[in-house]
């Protein structure tokens, strides 16, 4: 009885852990990724969009421009707007956009 109760809170506490860890993953790119920035950057990262082309769109799983631009000059380019690209300062709030410098496009750098 004993270990019957011990193993059903173990396969319990095994469920739960595995559906917190699932859960917990965020998704890449992220929404808010899909709605401001695919449009250039394009839903891979690579800039390779109609738009992403005409505006010289930087190409996020490039390793040059991932080790050239720290994330505090990322975050100020996204809110204030750099080159062709817009500010979104407004339209954003500052955890998004340190989420979206953060997670998405240093999702996209190349693994080593």
């Amino acid at each position: 009885m004993r270990r019957t109760r011990l193993l059903g809170a173990l396969v319990f506490g095994w469920i739960v852990g595995l559906g917190l860890a699932l859960y917990g993953q965020s998704s890449h790119p992220s929404e808010d990724y899909v709605k401001y920035c695919a449009k250039c950057h394009g839903p891979d990262g690579k800039a390779q969009t109609q738009r992403g082309k005409n505006l010289d769109a930087r190409d996020f799983t490039d390793s040059e421009f991932q080790s050239s631009e720290s994330d505090a000059e990322l975050i100020e380019a996204v809110t204030e707007g750099k080159d062709e690209m817009p500010p979104f300062g407004k339209k954003l709030t500052k955890e998004q956009i340190e989420s979206l410098v953060k997670f998405d496009v240093r999702g996209f750098a190349p693994k080593k």
